[in-house]
């Protein structure tokens, strides 16, 4: 296993495109997602980890080996250790199961290749083409060959998007427990947060090609740093501030504490769905809602669909619980107010 650094990389594009400078160091072994919207610059730091684009300026150095200096690749990418699976799986459709492996490691004899495929859930699939397996066989196929090069450095971007719903838990376990197995640093791309925290350890919410936050995924998702990262990873709910006739700041759960002078606007009450308790609408200070709707999960619990201020969140609540009724709402602690930007990450 490998560390991976990046130091001051740059990278810019046509139609004002930005990502950085951007600094970051993951451990050797450590198993990071990098999350964020769309257009906020995950893959392209994912390739210029792998070597796949060379930016602007910067250093990528993977364990004490400096990879890339600026613009100047200095190790290429089949170089470099890594196994790399793309959302698409980029499977090679001449070759069946069997030969996408050994044209990866040519010394693997049939009978290993099969017994790879048989690690990722494709035994009996050797002689099948790419054309002859589902999406979600593809991407087990794309990662078994990824592994199959004995990378020490694994790099997924968006590895489930193409997978159907009821089988990506099953692969996102898969990828960890391939990854903790094999001791391998692993970084995944993706923009959804159940994804991200069932394959990683840590996490570096990006936006507008900037890094937000880094950390661990419980200290994120617990106690999140900025409002963006508690709307992204927490589904939080981000209640506009605004001072009352007296000048108090306030906002839909009471007073909130504002340094003197600051702008309410530049804030956030931030809202996360744990922070809350149902209690009867007839408590004096109850934040009365009503429910839009009621959803039930797997494991018994129910989360109610209300809006407050304005904000649409799913909020902890009674399983009896019916669309249409009111109900009351109470902190469960002093108010968290952050700032309403992205913030310059931890």
């Amino acid at each position: 296993m490998q560390s991976v650094a990046v130091t001051g990389l740059l990278m810019t594009r046509a139609r004002g495109f930005r990502l950085g400078p951007i600094t970051l160091t993951l451990g050797a072994g450590s198993r990071t997602a990098l999350v964020g919207p769309s257009g906020s610059g995950k893959t392209t730091l994912l390739r210029c980890i792998a070597g796949l684009e060379a930016p602007r300026d910067g250093t990528v150095t993977i364990g004490e080996r400096v990879v890339s200096d600026g613009s100047r690749v200095l190790v290429q990418p089949a170089a470099r250790k890594l196994g790399v699976v793309f959302q698409d799986g980029a499977l090679w459709p001449h070759l069946d199961a069997v030969q996408h492996l050994r044209f990866v490691r040519p010394s693997l004899t049939r009978a290993r290749a099969e017994e790879e495929l048989g690690r990722v859930g494709l035994a009996d699939k050797g002689s099948r083409k790419p054309a002859q397996l589902s999406g979600g066989e593809a991407q087990r196929l794309a990662l078994a060959r990824a592994l199959a090069g004995e990378p020490e450095i694994l790099l997924l971007d968006e590895p489930l998007g193409a997978v159907d719903v009821h089988l990506r838990d099953g692969l996102a376990l898969l990828v960890r427990t391939l990854a903790m197995e094999r001791a391998l640093t692993l970084v995944v791309v993706t923009h959804d947060r159940d994804e991200a925290l069932a394959m990683a350890d840590d996490l570096v919410v990006m936006d507008a090609g900037r890094i937000v936050e880094h950390g661990s995924a419980q200290d994120l998702v617990r106690d999140p740093r900025t409002a963006f990262t508690a709307r992204f990873l927490g589904r939080a709910a981000c209640l506009p501030i605004r001072r009352d006739e007296r000048g108090a700041a306030r906002s839909a759960f009471g007073p909130v504490t504002l340094a003197d002078g600051a702008d309410p606007a530049a804030f956030a009450h931030v809202v996360l769905p744990h922070d809350l308790l149902a209690i009867d609408v007839r408590v004096p200070d109850a934040v009365v809602v009503r429910v839009l709707h009621v959803r039930h999960d797997a494991l018994g619990g129910a989360s109610a669909a209300v809006t407050i201020d304005g904000q649409a969140m799913l909020v902890p609540c009674p399983d009896d619980l019916v669309a249409g009724v009111e109900l009351g709402l109470r902190l469960r602690h002093a108010p968290r107010v952050l700032p309403a930007g992205a913030g310059d990450g931890r």
